[in-house]
């Protein structure tokens, strides 16, 4: 896999217009995740509505019983 390269500027470099006066190149870091198609991001979002809800559902009926 080849290297990405980003520009950057450390902070003592900034000019006051806000402009690098000496950038550096230095390596993109890796995604943590793995990038995720259409589908696979639906999967994982209904998950975590499915979860949310069932949460909800257990809470409610915790409150009801406990009247």
């Amino acid at each position: 896999m080849s290297t990405v390269l980003v520009q950057a500027c450390a902070a003592e470099h900034i000019a006051l217009e806000g402009t690098c006066t000496v950038p550096i190149w230095v390596e993109k870091p890796e995604q943590v995740l793995p990038p995720l198609s259409l589908a696979e991001g639906t999967q994982v979002a209904l998950a975590i509505v499915l979860c949310w809800t069932l949460g909800l559902c257990f809470r409610l009926y915790r409150r009801a019983a406990q009247s």
